[in-house]
């Protein structure tokens, strides 16, 4: 679909890309195309350190293309899907950080409790670990759309039969 098409509110179909049900909430994003960056990453990062860091920073900021999307249609086991994946990974965040400071506060206040450290370094894990439910619940994964490299389209993998059926034809 071309990305201007999905820019506008009301262009998208009533149904849920990726189920085929009927929406029941209608989400705004922006999709960002992939990018491929040029170069050796360890020569670059590793041998020049910030400088070569800078400069794939810069190189992907020259490449990437984003298409804004206006209305695109949820339906209740993706709403309910996403409210799932985000409920996990803030509850592993928030959780992770309480455990890792709370058990930090209580070995400065207290003595002799050496099994405070284990959980600081466990709630210390739980903190990345977070990033992966939250990767699951994001809009781009659970659309199944991308932009095209060069930002003018947005390519949808595997439509259900009810959203393109919705779509015009030209």
């Amino acid at each position: 679909m071309p990305a201007d098409f999905v820019a506008r509110e009301g262009n998208l179909p009533r149904h849920c890309a990726r189920h085929g049900l009927p929406a029941v909430r209608q989400h705004d994003f922006l999709l960002q195309s992939k990018v491929k960056i040029e170069g050796n990453r360890f020569l670059q990062v590793g041998g020049r350190g910030v400088l070569g860091m800078a400069e794939r920073l810069d190189q992907h900021g020259r490449k990437v293309r984003v298409a804004e999307v206006k209305g695109w249609p949820l339906c209740r086991r993706c709403v309910r899907t996403r409210a799932l994946w985000l409920t996990v990974a803030a509850t592993l965040f928030f959780g992770g950080l309480a455990a890792f400071a709370g058990s930090l506060i209580a070995a400065a206040v207290t003595d002799g409790m050496p099994w405070l450290a284990g959980v600081a370094v466990a709630g210390f894990a739980l903190l990345p670990l977070s990033a992966f439910p939250f990767v699951l619940g994001s809009i781009p994964r659970l659309t199944g759309a991308e932009t095209s490299p060069d930002g003018a389209s947005v390519v949808i993998k595997n439509p259900s039969r009810a959203f393109t059926a919705e779509l015009p034809r030209s």
